[in-house]
């Protein structure tokens, strides 16, 4: 068996082919027509909560909140379902999609090490498709059946494995021109001296997400752009393109009180003005998009919307830049953009990114909002279009905003009161944050909504979700132990103030989301996993590290340390591992900064957290599942007790008339069926 995961669907999928692994239906290739056959609509909105302590979507449902969901509780079955380990997006994602486990399908994590690499670098991305061991639904759908498939936002999906179907941005799979939103910051703002430069990058060691910028005294600007105080000028920088910015006093009032952000592509022509709390129109722009592994660069045209989230009297600035989504690199087939683009508008895929940006003044939080129902209103509008357009015989579809607003700093703190900061928050703004988590379930029951309007009598349609959301009352920084132990040596760029990893003089390092790596000799250079009693010694230390790590409430946030031989006890893949695999408690969670301060317990902004924490610690981490269609129950409820994710997907196949592959870990639930 290839040791290089990477390989394994090319030829695991011509076994299955040649050995019939899943066998062929007659309702699913009825001489080739669609007049016999099912249809599939498989909506899975990330990081939706759904459990039946607090987020009783259910309860909401009947209540009248969700009216789209009642109607498929009424049509349908429905209950929970429990995520696997780590309860991270990509692991989760490839289990619902292949029905198995992490350690067959192989996706660990989303940024995943394997030997001969440097740890310096992700060397597989979960959110790849080619991260994965076994095929996903959507390609045995093609390639078993000659489904026309269509899919939209799913982490796992790019590059595109589908032949004839379509495909549109798959969340960071390493494909297409792919320009995150990027917030311009103030230098001069207090806070931003404070943090650590790599929470500002994308998974902390990608592209910035939020920049620096300077302001000056202007010149050289066209007569047009005036201040009753002295001009201010900022150059905003990202992607390849540069927006210039005038910031004006407005007002001849007689004091310096700056009020307005002028943009300009030249210091000539005006692209708008904005004042704070104002969002511009979507406005023409040139990026440039470097391609992985080379040195060329492609320019792609596309459009961008500003937002002046904040300006202060002394001219102090905090400016975001979203970009559409959506162009031509991003769909399969290219022209498929261009359809879209006309039929639903510029693409706001998710609010935010990770690490989260939008947490650290109080404009942030309106300006998530607002941004989050931009993201919803548009997966909205294209599931609608695309259904309508397409008629696919399979529709799948992912949208990432729940997962960011349940774990942003503003929401599950103050909502769920297992948290620490439960407390902190009057009854009355309490209601109020419970308003707007209501409003992201009814806008998803919005797009739920367009999947049931275009839907027949032949459609199954089915609602999951990879993992819920609860509350992080403390990071740890287990670098910042390390290090304290001498186990970890970096240094901090004079420049950037960022941390720079000195990895031929560290033998232990903690790496997202749960992996511990070490070796006795160092990890600088390509990384090989070492053996002998010299690291035997230095596992059994850090063990003890971990075993002694108590906060000052005398809790330990470590539940769990498993050596990478034994990973298969939580169902991963070992050769995707480090050295040691580590879960921890409800409420606390792992963080990979380092600070020179050596602190290790961190009461962080964000409230809320799902990675790594063993899915049946907490019923916070289930997600709901409803399934519709034809042999399907009506209005029967699975109760309280939650199938597993793996279930899904047999219970789906079974329902479309067809039998699993042999990987396949999952079982289906056969209460969901009519009987006969």
């Amino acid at each position: 068996m290839p040791s290089n995961l990477n390989c394994w669907p090319h030829w695991l999928g011509l076994l299955a082919l040649l050995a019939g692994a899943m066998r062929l239906s007659p309702s699913l290739c009825a001489a080739g027509t669609n007049a016999a056959r099912p249809k599939l609509y498989w909506f899975v909105p990330d990081g939706m909560r759904a459990d039946p302590d607090l987020f009783n979507i259910y309860r909401w449902a009947e209540e009248g909140r969700l009216p789209n969901l009642r109607r498929m509780m009424q049509r349908g079955t429905y209950g929970y379902a429990r995520p696997v380990f780590p309860s991270h997006t990509p692991a989760n994602f490839a289990s619902l999609f292949t029905g198995s486990y992490p350690e067959v399908h192989g996706v660990n994590d989303g940024p995943m090490h394997t030997e001969g690499n440097p740890l310096g670098q992700v060397s597989v991305s979960g959110f790849s498709s080619v991260a994965k061991a076994v095929e996903p639904i959507w390609v045995t759908l093609e390639r078993q059946f000659r489904w026309e498939t269509m899919l939209l936002s799913v982490p796992g999906s790019t590059p595109p494995e589908l032949k004839s179907g379509r495909t549109i941005r798959g969340r960071w799979g390493r494909w297409g021109a792919d320009f995150a939103a990027v917030t311009f910051q103030d230098e001069a703002a207090e806070f931003l001296q404070q943090l650590d430069p790599n929470v500002a990058r994308l998974f902390y060691q990608g592209p910035r997400l939020t920049q620096a910028a300077a302001k000056k005294p202007a010149a050289g600007w066209a007569a047009t752009f005036r201040s009753y105080s002295q001009p201010l000028e900022a150059t905003f920088s990202a992607w390849g393109a540069s927006t210039h910015v005038f910031i004006a006093d407005s007002t001849d009032n007689g004091r310096v009180d700056y009020d307005t952000l002028m943009f300009s592509p030249d210091r000539r022509a005006l692209l708008c003005s904005l004042r704070s709390g104002g969002w511009s129109d979507w406005l023409p722009i040139t990026l440039k998009w470097q391609v992985p592994g080379q040195t060329l660069s492609r320019e792609v045209p596309t459009t961008v919307k500003l937002k002046l989230i904040h300006l202060a009297t002394n001219g102090e600035f905090r400016v975001r830049f979203v970009y559409n989504n959506l162009n031509r690199h991003l769909t399969e087939p290219a022209d498929l953009a261009e359809e879209v683009l006309q039929g639903a508008g510029p693409m706001v895929d998710f609010v935010d990114n990770f690490p989260p940006q939008l947490i650290y003044l109080p404009e942030d939080k309106q300006t998530f909002l607002e941004e989050a129902e931009l993201s919803l209103d548009w997966h909205r509008d294209a599931a609608a279009f695309l259904l309508r357009r397409y008629h696919p015989d399979a529709y799948i579809q992912n949208i990432y905003t729940p997962n960011q607003m349940l774990t942003s700093r503003w929401w599950m703190g103050h909502v769920d009161p297992h948290s620490a900061r439960y407390g902190e928050v009057s009854a009355a703004e309490r209601e109020r944050l419970w308003s707007e988590v209501h409003w992201l379930y009814q806008k998803l029951d919005e797009i739920l909504g367009a999947l049931l309007t275009e839907a027949d009598e032949r459609t199954m349609i089915v609602l999951s979700s990879d993992h819920g959301a609860v509350p992080l009352d403390t990071l740890v920084r287990l670098n910042n132990l390390f290090a304290r132990e001498g186990l970890l040596k970096f240094q901090v760029d004079p420049g950037t103030r960022e941390r720079v990893i000195d990895w031929s003089q560290t033998r232990a390092i903690y790496l997202q989301m749960h992996n511990i790596y070490l070796n006795p000799q160092g990890l600088g250079g390509d990384w090989k996993r070492a053996s002998g009693a010299e690291y035997d010694k230095l596992r059994r230390r850090v063990r003890q590290l971990l075993a002694g790590l108590v906060d000052s409430h005398g809790v330990k946030p470590v539940v769990e340390v498993v050596d990478w031989e034994q990973a298969r006890r939580l169902r991963l893949r070992p050769e995707r591992v480090g050295d040691l695999i580590i879960a921890n408690r409800a409420g606390y969670g792992w963080s990979e900064e380092v600070t020179t301060s050596g602190e290790i317990f961190h009461t962080p902004l964000v409230s809320g957290y799902k990675q790594a924490i063993p899915p049946k610690s907490t019923r916070g981490l289930w997600t709901p599942f409803v399934i519709v269609g034809p042999g399907i129950r009506r209005g029967h409820f699975l109760g309280d007790q939650p199938i597993e994710l793996v279930d899904e997907y047999p219970t789906l196949l079974r329902g479309l008339g067809a039998s699993p592959a042999k990987w396949v870990q999952g079982r289906a639930v056969r209460a969901a069926f009519e009987t006969k």
